[in-house]
């Protein structure tokens, strides 16, 4: 769609609906979900531009609720497997 067109539809809108002049969000499908942005023009091109989103369900997304805060010397890495993936023994 060109800018103008869309500077008409959301003018026109405004008027007839009487609406005050907020922000607009933009959902784009991309390959494999829908992305939310925010709207901005440069004067010549509509951009989209990055939204924050929040996990609405935090406790099945695997994101711990707050970082793990470790002091540099005490951290550890992690164990690894003793089975080497040609070794047969998984």
């Amino acid at each position: 769609m060109h800018p103008e067109k869309l500077v008409h539809i959301i003018e026109l809108s405004e008027k007839t609906l009487g609406l005050p002049d907020l922000e607009i969000e933009v959902e784009y499908q991309m390959k494999e979900t829908i992305g939310k942005f925010s709207l901005d023009f440069d004067g010549t091109n509509f951009l989209l531009t990055s939204k924050l989103t929040d996990c609405l369900a935090k406790d099945k997304c695997g994101i711990p609720p707050e970082k793990l805060k470790v002091k540099i010397g005490e951290w550890k890495p992690k164990q690894t497997s003793c089975c080497s993936p040609d070794s047969g023994c998984c």
